[in-house]
């Protein structure tokens, strides 16, 4: 598998498994890709752990062959639930003022890892949100800069080692010899906000079909995460129950779902030009959502439905409220909440979610041609931070050294 790498993302309600290389222009060119639906998780309970292994093994087996090659290292995300973020303020004397070195940063980091050997979990990524020197100013690139000490605000993640142990199992029965951990919502934000818009601050909720995962990072490390019991699937079940239709009718009205919409909306008098279709949308009232089903349109009140999904964002809107109201970190204000992920890609819902809290909401979605779709952010944030990990560095401090590389080569 030379030049390549491969990625396993457990989404809720399905794993994805990404072969790719380093493309042109630091792009990521995509070999190989399996995806299966399987049970899932909510919390940190596997819905169908006797058939976990079974969806492991068929979605490896879909990308190997996908890409033609052989998967031996694999390396897997993982999902918020099985982890917890440890923000430690650290301080180290560097004697007399001196230059900072990478060795001084590793001791540092080292200084306040207080995890290391705890039976129950194992630390998979530490990450700056911000250092410090004997100014205080506060940076992301301390090494070669003078000073007497160095401190920093060090975000450390840390993975339950039975969630190591059943996925280890799972991919040893199909083939798969060597893994490496990472904690996907980490590599999600550090690929879709640039260097800039973290070093001030940023909000971002994944929203999955049965949980949601909100983080908040700055620099490179996560501040604070918060899971709910949130997922985009409420929405389908609300619609299932409200319009008494089965689950593929009810997935089909959520395509056409469109917040915006007001039935009573009356369009001001404009002239008509005569060479425009009568289909413009700017002489259409939309009172109805129509599709198709089994040969047959069946049509649903636009002012019904868009009560129904409003109710259920509301309490996405609600949770959210609740875990910034709970968040220790000191946000900026200003910080926009930028959601991803498959379940809330309605269109109007980042304004309806923006009256209920209060602040700027967006969708943000990788901006790959072909992989532009918020349902696989995770899968390829963690594909750019593995191609970046390729550098030769090795270890803990070895990702954070390769992660800093990349900032000074893009600055």
């Amino acid at each position: 598998m030379k030049d390549c790498v491969a990625i396993l993302d457990f989404g809720t309600s399905r794993i994805t498994v990404l072969i790719g290389a380093r493309g042109i222009n630091n792009s990521i060119a995509m070999e190989g890709i399996g995806i299966c639906e399987y049970g899932g998780f909510t919390g940190e309970t596997w819905l169908e752990p006797e058939r976990l292994g079974e969806a492991v093994n068929q979605v490896i087996s879909r990308a190997e062959s996908s890409a033609r090659l052989k998967i031996n290292k694999l390396y897997i995300g993982v999902p918020s639930q099985f982890c917890i973020t440890e923000v430690n303020s650290v301080t180290i004397s560097l004697g007399k003022k001196r230059r900072v070195l990478d060795s001084d940063v590793e001791a540092l980091h080292a200084q306040g890892n207080y995890y290391a050997g705890d039976p129950s979990c194992t630390v998979i990524n530490i990450q700056p949100i911000y250092y410090t020197l004997d100014d205080d100013r506060k940076l992301i690139l301390p090494v070669g800069m003078s000073s007497t000490r160095l401190s920093g605000s060090i975000s450390y993640t840390l993975c339950d080692n039975r969630f190591i142990s059943v996925v280890d199992a799972a991919v040893r029965g199909a083939g798969v010899t060597e893994t490496e951990y990472i904690f996907a919502p980490l590599a999600e934000m550090l690929f879709l906000f640039d260097d800039y818009k973290r070093d001030s601050c940023v909000m971002l909720a994944d929203a999955g079909a049965y949980d949601t995962t909100l983080v908040i990072g700055r620099g490179d490390g996560i501040c604070a995460q918060y899971d709910f019991p949130w997922g985009g699937e409420r929405i389908t079940l609300a619609l299932m129950n409200a319009l008494s239709v089965d689950k593929e009718t009810a997935k089909l009205i959520k395509q056409k779902l469109n917040l915006s919409l007001d039935p009573e909306y009356i369009p001001p008098q404009v002239e008509r030009d005569p060479n425009e279709p009568p289909s413009d949308e700017r002489y259409i009232i939309c009172n109805e959502y129509s599709i198709e089903v089994n040969n047959e349109t069946l049509t649903f009140p636009v002012d019904k439905v868009n009560d129904v999904v409003r109710d259920e964002i509301a309490l996405f809107a609600m949770f959210v409220e609740k875990a910034l109201k709970s968040c220790d970190y000191d946000y900026p204000e200003f910080t926009a909440l930028s959601i991803t992920g498959g379940g809330l890609n309605i269109r109007g819902a980042a304004e309806y979610i923006s009256d209920i809290i209060g602040r700027d909401v967006e969708f943000v979605k990788p901006s790959l041609p072909i992989f532009e779709n918020p349902q696989m952010s995770a899968a390829l944030g963690l594909m750019d931070m593995v191609l970046i990990g390729e550098m030769p560095y090795t270890g803990l401090i070895g990702k954070f050294r390769r992660w800093i590389n990349k900032r000074r080569t893009t600055k």
